[in-house]
């Protein structure tokens, strides 16, 4: 039995259907409010990565980062973090193009040209007003787990003023007051927190007590939110209990022992499932398919 990711798990648990189509290399030809969106959260992601490993060095060698918002003090970090984010935007870009993916929006308010800007924003932001306590200590930065841990890759692991927990960024275009409860709740109890959970605790022969969302929402104004989640013993134990059977399916499936099964569900937040065409117009003929996606070689 093979041990996948969260984001692998995650996806199956979905529609295993969705993974199998996308494990073939099957891409839409035009971005749309998802690409774009997972682009800007990406982006983001690694500016803070560069920042906070920049912290994380300069206080294991004993010294003390700039006071919050001192603009001038901190502009190196913030120079640094965008160099990265605007990197990955570039790369992403490139491949969308050698690919031969449009990436016209149609209108749509999630433009290419305004990620960069967005980003850059956001990243001023979070870097003046850095939301993590000076109390706690920064274990690690996006470290990969290992295979034995479908190599997870939390963006933070730290010691809170309880002890050891992992720290998860997300990222939201918008917000609505009336969706935001809604939205912390999603995250309670989440399958790839609870892997970070295991993994981490499970590495580390330490108990993981808490995560933490921190979530970030670009507009129409910036703002960023920490919320802390306890990890219930028993709930990890029976979570990690269910996953042999779920990684055990998705090992079978790899090795071409069991067919995927169809999710009851053809929709999420962004809408229609973007591989719908896919099952139910094109019932998935090759030929037919390349209408609306391309198939990326080597995926």
């Amino acid at each position: 039995m093979n041990i996948y990711s969260p984001s692998q798990t995650t996806e199956w648990m979905r529609c295993p259907i969705k993974r199998a189509i996308r494990k073939d290399g099957w891409v839409v030809k035009a971005t749309g409010r998802r690409d774009t969106a997972a682009l800007l959260g990406s982006a983001f992601a690694a500016g803070v990565g560069v920042y906070n490993n920049l912290r994380q060095v300069t206080e294991s060698n004993g010294e003390k980062m700039p006071p919050r918002m001192a603009t001038a003090s901190r502009e190196k970090y913030i120079d640094a973090s965008f160099s990265v984010a605007a990197g990955v935007i570039g790369t992403r870009l490139y491949e969308w193009e050698r690919n031969g993916i449009v990436t016209d929006s149609g209108g749509d308010d999630v433009t290419i040209p305004k990620i960069t800007a967005r980003v850059n924003h956001a990243l001023t932001k979070y870097i003046l007003n850095d939301p993590i306590p000076d109390t706690w200590k920064l274990v690690s930065i996006e470290e990969s787990l290992g295979p034995e841990y479908g190599n997870a890759r939390p963006d933070m692991i730290v010691r809170d003023d309880h002890g050891l927990a992992v720290f998860d960024y997300k990222t939201k275009l918008t917000l609505l007051a009336q969706y935001r409860a809604k939205t912390i709740m999603e995250y309670a109890n989440a399958h790839q927190m609870l892997h970070y959970a295991w993994a981490v605790g499970d590495k580390y022969r330490e108990t993981v007590g808490n995560y933490y969302i921190g979530l970030a929402v670009f507009e129409p104004r910036w703002a960023f939110d920490k919320y802390v989640y306890p990890v219930h013993p028993e709930t990890l134990l029976t979570w990690r209990e269910g996953m042999d059977v779920v990684w055990e399916n998705m090992t079978a499936e790899d090795h071409d022992m069991q067919p995927p099964y169809m999710s009851a569900n053809h929709s999420d937040n962004f809408g229609q499932c973007e591989y719908y065409k896919a099952c139910f117009h094109y019932h998935y003929d090759s030929e037919l398919m390349k209408q609306d996606y391309i198939q990326l070689k080597g995926d």
